[in-house]
Order: structure tokens, then sequence, then C-alpha cells
């Protein structure tokens, strides 16, 4: 279940943020419970981990409850800030991760069996992240939040501060891009 971006829902929003900003700390509990999953998928899908993505999305409701009193509503939902807070942590984690090359230890338990169906959706997985990669940034953004946090057209274009018709565009593109590059590596 996706945060639902209809008046009622924004002004409940506001209304719990109220709350925790004066010390309700089940307010903020709501808010967690109300984005903890969609914020999951999206931070998961962007680093492959599922550790790795619990404690990002660990951090991201850490620094939006330290950041709480100085959340300002603009005109967006309430769910665009901790999308935001999300993308820059991942950002961040990625950035720094690059310099580090590791080998998980479950990759070594298996290593003297043959091939699976798990390292088959494994090396599928890492193929089209590498494939993402070459997308633009905000075609990027839009194949995750509308695939991986399972958000409508609407809500993308809410979160992103876009319209409906540029967000289907930067859709579009970014999946005839995909295409294009996956069909290319079928042939090689």
């Amino acid at each position: 279940m996706h945060a639902s971006t209809d008046p009622n829902a924004a002004s409940s929003d506001r209304e719990l943020i109220e709350r925790a900003r004066n010390g309700d700390h089940a307010a903020f509990a709501q808010i967690y419970d109300r984005y903890a999953k969609p914020l999951y998928r999206y931070i998961y899908f962007r680093v492959g981990d599922a550790d790795l993505a619990e404690d990002l999305q660990s951090e991201v409701f850490l620094r939006a409850f330290e950041s709480l009193d100085r959340y300002e509503d603009r005109g967006w939902p309430f769910s665009a800030w901790l999308y935001r807070i999300a993308r820059d942590r991942t950002i961040d984690m990625l950035r720094r991760r690059r310099f580090r090359q590791t080998i998980p230890l479950e990759s070594w338990s298996g290593a003297c069996e043959g091939p699976d169906r798990e390292v088959a959706v494994r090396l599928d997985c890492e193929e089209l992240r590498r494939h993402l990669c070459s997308l633009t940034d905000d075609q990027r953004q839009v194949i995750y939040l509308r695939f991986m946090a399972d958000l409508s057209v609407h809500e993308v274009a809410l979160r992103l501060g876009r319209s409906e018709g540029a967000v289907k565009a930067l859709q579009h593109r970014g999946l005839q891009s995909l295409a294009r590059r996956l069909s290319i590596c079928e042939c090689i």
C-alpha cells in the first residue's frame, strides 16, 4: 500500500506533523507506518541490498524526525520531502560505496555449487541496475517511483513537482532507452 495523495491525507499529514513536533511520538509512528514500505521499496531498488535498504530507510526516518521542526509546508506533499531525503541519503551511500569494493559472504557460500535460479535473478537485477544508471536522473526517478514505489502517474507528478504529461514522457523515454540497451545486450 502506498500513501494517498488526496487532500484529506495531506491534511492528515499536516496534523500528524504538528502533533509530532509537539512531542507526540505516536503521531510520528503513524507517519512511519504510512511511508515506511514505499520508501523501503524505493531505496531497495536503487541499492539492491535488503539490509542496506533497511539501514537507509532508518536513516531517512531519523533525519526526518530530527529535522521535523525545520520542515516547512511549501504546497508539496510531505512524502515528497521524505523521498528527497531518501534520494539524497541513497546517493551519498552509493558514492561512498563506489570507493569500497566488497564481496558479500553469501556469494562465497555456494561457490562450489552449479549456478541456480537465484544467481540468474541477481545477475538480471544487476544488469538492469547498471542500465538504469545510464538513464537521466529524471527518467530514473520516474522509473523508480512508478515501478518500485508503486506510485501512480499522478502521485509521481506531485512528488517530483512535474505535470502528469511530463512524467509520462519521462517514463516512456526511460523505458524505451532501457529496452534498447537490453536488446543490444541480448544480441552480444
